[in-house]
């Protein structure tokens, strides 16, 4: 993968991810913080050297300072006392000096070297040795750090002086290896150094998985909180949330509230308009039977009037309530095993006076059906009421969870009737269509069933019952 890729991926991850915000920062802050380390450290050791190496070798120039003078040759210089330390007597001990005269053209010539060094003196960049001999500064100590004989890091001060009986200006040099002063140091600092910083890094590790864990816990529980809210576990965001989140909490309410007063104002009109247009539609349908102007032109037409309204407000009131291919009807939560019941019995009265039938309701659980109440019972009655209808003597109404759609519940209706072929049931489901012309009614229940029910993402299903009739299996979303 290309790095423009991966930076494209991980963009998108962070754009999309809270947790991967976090991490990253957590990343971000541990990377900043071995930086900072390490910068603290090359610090600490600069400074040790400043504080341990500094003042020795500046002490050490001051005694070869005091102690020089003019050899017995022309030109020479020689020292009355060497140094107290007798590593400057061993070579390559690591502790070195070196005495040299200043030219005119700012090279330096060595006059004197300590025995430490053998026979190798101390390199210096003669833009050094000009700057050091520079006016104003040829007074003052000057540290810095040069390679030593063996090419080891050389921590040396230059001091310029000049040596009573000799002309010119004279640069006295002494140096320390500076690893051997500091490992003692580093030793035993540097283990409690790393320590302590990957204890910084899982510090901070340790924190953002709290955060991911514990500080975004709020947003699980509010996801849970609105699945719970349109699976119809509960009305509406009912938890106390943190203050960040309270508003998403109060919006979401308000959205749920809105969309129950869209459905019940929907509802209202639905109900109104019917009210307004069955009345005329039924004086003129009397007109045509009754009148002295009947025709059966005009009484059917009156009739394809009567149930193409009857169609578009049944369509439109369950369409108002929203659209649950899309997860959308929310907060509607309808015991299906009472209403059934209810439903049972109601048909049970509707054909005592008709034919002796005999209904029976078995529900293996008390299913919780996800949507409004008025839709449960037209559709399961469409179903019960045709079965009722042309059943001979009985019909038996199951209510099942669904074994192979978790999150369904299956209702199904069966009789002892002639039942339907395959071309019937096509014909059934087809808008309008009519098995039985003597039978009253527009022929629009079936199909406005299926509409219903492809509104509520379920799906319905004919065959041939065990009793010997028709069986219908109405699925339907079900609540947890």
């Amino acid at each position: 993968m290309s790095v423009e890729g991966a930076l494209r991926r991980f963009t998108h991850l962070i754009r999309r991810s809270l947790a991967a915000r976090l991490l990253t920062i957590a990343l971000v802050s541990i990377t900043g913080l071995s930086a900072i380390g390490l910068l603290a450290y090359a610090q600490f050791n600069r400074d040790l050297m400043r504080l341990l190496i500094d003042p020795q070798i500046e002490s050490v120039a001051e005694d070869l300072i005091g102690n020089v003078g003019p050899g017995l040759a022309r030109g020479d210089v020689a020292l009355r006392d060497l140094p107290y330390d007798p590593r400057y007597m061993r070579g390559l001990s690591g502790r070195y000096f070196q005495i040299g005269r200043i030219e005119a053209d700012g090279l330096l010539d060595v006059r004197y070297i300590s025995p430490s060094l053998v026979d190798v003196a101390i390199t210096l960049d003669p833009r050094a040795v000009r700057r050091f001999n520079a006016p104003g500064a040829s007074a003052q100590p000057h540290f810095l750090n040069v390679d030593g004989p063996d090419g080891e890091p050389l921590r040396i001060v230059a001091r310029i002086a000049r040596i009573p009986g000799l002309e010119g200006d004279y640069l006295f040099v002494v140096g320390v290896a500076s690893g051997a002063v500091l490992t003692d140091a580093t030793t035993l600092l540097g283990p409690a150094f790393a320590l302590f910083l990957l204890f910084c890094a899982f510090a901070i590790a340790a924190i953002t998985a709290l955060q991911v864990r514990v500080g975004l816990q709020p947003l699980h529980d509010l996801r849970a909180d609105i699945a719970g809210v349109r699976r119809g576990d509960s009305e509406r965001l009912n938890r106390e949330y943190p203050a960040e989140l309270q508003p998403v909490a109060e919006e979401l309410n308000a959205l749920v509230d809105h969309n129950r007063e869209v459905v019940e104002r929907a509802r209202r009109h639905v109900g109104n308009l019917a009210h307004a247009l069955k009345t005329p539609i039924a004086v003129l349908k009397n007109a045509a039977s009754e009148g002295e102007t009947a025709n059966p032109v005009f009484k059917q037409s009156i009739e394809e009037m009567e149930g193409f309204v009857e169609r578009q407000l049944r369509r439109a009131r369950v369409a108002a309530r929203a659209d649950a291919r899309a997860g959308a009807i929310i907060a509607y939560r309808t015991p299906v095993t009472g209403n059934l019941e209810d439903l049972v019995f109601m048909m049970e009265q509707k054909y005592d006076h008709q034919k002796a039938i005999d209904i029976s309701l078995q529900a293996e659980a008390d299913l919780t059906f996800r949507g409004e109440r008025e839709d449960l019972l037209e559709m399961a009655a469409n179903l019960v009421d045709n079965a009722c209808k042309y059943g001979r003597s009985r019909v038996v109404v199951r209510v099942r969870a669904a074994a192979d759609a978790p999150g369904s519940l299956d209702i199904i209706v069966e009789d002892d009737g002639p039942g339907l072929s395959e071309s019937d049931i096509a014909r059934a489901m087809a808008r309008g269509a009519r098995l039985d012309e003597a039978a009253p009614g527009q022929g629009l229940g079936l199909s406005i069933l299926k509409e219903t029910v492809d509104l509520y993402a379920g799906d319905l299903e004919f065959g041939r019952s065990e009793l010997g009739g028709l069986k219908a299996r109405l699925r339907l979303p079900a609540t947890d």
